[in-house]
């Protein structure tokens, strides 16, 4: 097993706490400048938060216990993954569930409602996935490194699409960027990689994975095979 970190990745923390502060002043309006009173904000919405943070402490932990041989401490919080992420999934299906509850009690319309729902699926989806492929390469440092990456990307978008909206004032372009800016982070991280001779193999799938859920966006939600699959399931909410 190759547990070295690439040269040019040996300061990867700092893109995770990059992404972090990104997703902090997101969320900064309804939520962490909140503190302390955080009023109006909700149980599951405080678990959520507190472990998205702790999968951000870990993302920025990992590879500088990698950096400096401590790697059976990198084992041991490895393995806490298996906990955590779970955690996180089960996290979003609630903040879903709540989400639909409050769009019925709006008196949304019922297919706008249905096809609000794809935002948490596709953040499960991406996340879950990158996660899992993280794991099955977890062996292959390259790889399960470049994966962890785009775990991070995958769930940015939700902060960055409200720093468009709440900080710069650009609600009609929020969707649209929230999308472009971590896949054409993506589309740099597999040309940087070309450029050096490394494979980019990794950052390539999970540009696939990250493009077809960002932006079916703009035709699957209100589709009838969406409106159906939302509408089984929600009737679990």
């Amino acid at each position: 097993m190759d547990s070295s970190i690439e040269k040019g990745y040996k300061n990867v923390s700092w893109l995770f706490v990059a992404i972090f502060g990104i997703v902090v002043l997101g969320f900064f309006k309804t939520y962490f400048g909140l503190f302390p009173s955080f009023n109006n904000v909700t149980a599951i919405q405080h678990i959520h938060g507190l472990l998205f943070s702790a999968w951000f402490v870990l993302l920025f932990v990992q590879p500088l216990l990698i950096r400096y041989g401590k790697y059976r401490a990198h084992r041991i919080i490895g393995r806490f993954t298996y906990v955590l992420v779970p955690c996180i999934i089960i996290s979003i299906h609630f903040i879903a569930r709540e989400a639909y509850l409050n769009a019925v009690a709006a008196h949304k319309p019922r297919p706008d409602i249905l096809a609000g729902t794809y935002f948490q699926v596709y953040q499960i989806f991406d996340f879950a996935v990158l996660y899992l492929l993280a794991i099955i390469n977890k062996h292959r440092t390259p790889y399960h490194m470049r994966y962890m990456i785009a775990t991070s990307l995958a769930i940015v978008g939700a902060g960055m699409r409200r720093v468009f909206v709440h900080v710069l004032h650009l609600d009609s372009e929020a969707l649209l960027f929230g999308f472009l800016i971590p896949d054409l982070v993506l589309v740099g991280l597999i040309v940087y990689d070309w450029i050096k001779g490394n494979n980019a193999r990794a950052y390539i799938i999970a540009f696939v994975i990250l493009a077809v859920s960002h932006y079916s966006i703009y035709f699957l939600p209100h589709s009838a095979l969406w409106q159906s699959v939302a509408g089984y399931f929600v009737r679990f909410f």
